[in-house]
Protein backbone atom coordinates (compact mmCIF):
# COMPACT_ATOMS: atom_id res chain seq x y z
CA UNK A 1 0.00 0.00 0.00
CA UNK A 2 2.52 2.41 0.56
CA UNK A 3 4.63 1.68 -2.32
CA UNK A 4 1.22 2.04 -4.57
CA UNK A 5 1.02 5.62 -2.69
CA UNK A 6 4.33 6.28 -3.04
CA UNK A 7 4.13 6.63 -6.91
CA UNK A 8 1.04 7.71 -7.26
CA UNK A 9 1.51 10.28 -5.25
CA UNK A 10 5.25 11.26 -4.42
CA UNK A 11 6.93 10.89 -7.85
CA UNK A 12 4.55 13.28 -10.42
CA UNK A 13 4.70 15.82 -7.43
CA UNK A 14 8.90 15.44 -7.83
CA UNK A 15 8.30 16.02 -11.73
CA UNK A 16 6.35 18.49 -11.64
CA UNK A 17 8.66 20.54 -8.93
CA UNK A 18 11.45 20.08 -11.15
CA UNK A 19 10.07 21.35 -14.07
CA UNK A 20 9.04 24.12 -11.99
CA UNK A 21 12.28 25.24 -10.59
CA UNK A 22 13.81 24.43 -14.28
CA UNK A 23 11.23 26.87 -15.61
CA UNK A 24 11.59 29.37 -12.98
CA UNK A 25 15.60 29.17 -13.33
CA UNK A 26 15.69 30.08 -16.59
CA UNK A 27 13.11 32.97 -16.62
CA UNK A 28 10.46 30.92 -18.29
CA UNK A 29 12.46 29.66 -21.03
CA UNK A 30 12.40 26.29 -21.68
CA UNK A 31 15.68 24.76 -21.59
CA UNK A 32 17.49 24.11 -25.06
CA UNK A 33 16.83 20.23 -25.01
CA UNK A 34 13.32 20.70 -24.16
CA UNK A 35 12.87 23.51 -26.81
CA UNK A 36 14.49 21.65 -29.60
CA UNK A 37 11.59 18.90 -28.66
CA UNK A 38 8.57 21.74 -28.49
CA UNK A 39 9.42 22.12 -32.41
CA UNK A 40 7.66 18.69 -32.66
CA UNK A 41 4.70 18.65 -30.80
CA UNK A 42 3.99 14.94 -31.28
CA UNK A 43 7.63 13.78 -29.60
CA UNK A 44 6.56 15.51 -26.42
CA UNK A 45 3.05 13.69 -26.91
CA UNK A 46 4.74 10.03 -27.68
CA UNK A 47 7.24 11.24 -24.98
CA UNK A 48 4.87 12.12 -22.07
CA UNK A 49 2.99 8.49 -23.58
CA UNK A 50 5.70 6.69 -23.26
CA UNK A 51 6.80 7.95 -19.67
CA UNK A 52 3.45 6.90 -18.56
CA UNK A 53 3.61 3.40 -19.74
CA UNK A 54 7.59 3.31 -17.88
CA UNK A 55 6.00 4.42 -14.92
CA UNK A 56 2.64 2.11 -14.81
CA UNK A 57 5.55 -0.83 -15.54
CA UNK A 58 7.82 0.31 -12.55
CA UNK A 59 4.97 0.21 -10.43
CA UNK A 60 3.33 -2.82 -11.97
CA UNK A 61 7.07 -4.65 -11.21
CA UNK A 62 7.39 -3.18 -7.61
CA UNK A 63 3.98 -4.47 -7.04
CA UNK A 64 4.90 -8.10 -7.75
Amino acid sequence: MSQTLFLVLVIPLALLLLGTVLLEGNQGRLPVWLESLSRHQGWIWNGGIGLIIALSLLRFLLGR
